[in-house]
């Protein structure tokens, strides 16, 4: 581990809308490529383990902006968590959701390391909840 790694670093993509939150669910499974669960978390909504690493779902969030990135604007959020603690490995699976969310045309999204840098964005063709 390289210095000032941190095993606690989650990639988190935020997504707005959050409704119709069957079809947000339906979407994000289709990005992650399994099915979510309804998780009995007092954070997390839904979760799917992907075998090498946990996707989580908050259908809503209290996160405000920081490092100029505008949370307030998001209605939900997933992370990714490698089990390893893979940085390189959860990057790149946060960056295939993200890329197949995106690839909906439906969502304003933002890909986010560790809540600290904004690594991609996207927006809707035609408006949020277009499609």
């Amino acid at each position: 581990m390289a210095i000032g790694e941190s095993v606690s670093e989650y990639h988190y993509v935020f997504i707005s809308p959050g409704r119709p939150r069957e079809r947000l669910l339906s979407d994000i499974s289709y990005a992650c490529g399994v099915d979510l669960r309804s998780a009995s978390s007092e954070f997390v909504d839904y979760s799917a383990n992907l075998g090498y690493a946990a996707v989580e779902v908050e259908l809503s969030h209290e996160y405000e902006e920081a490092y100029g990135i505008p949370f307030e604007a998001y209605d939900s959020l997933l992370a990714v968590r490698d089990f390893g603690s893979d940085l390189v490995r959860q990057e790149n699976l946060a960056r295939a959701i993200f890329r197949n969310l995106a690839s909906l045309e439906r969502y304003s999204l933002a890909l986010v390391l560790d809540l600290q840098v904004l690594l991609d964005s996207a927006i809707p063709r035609q408006g949020p909840g277009s499609g």
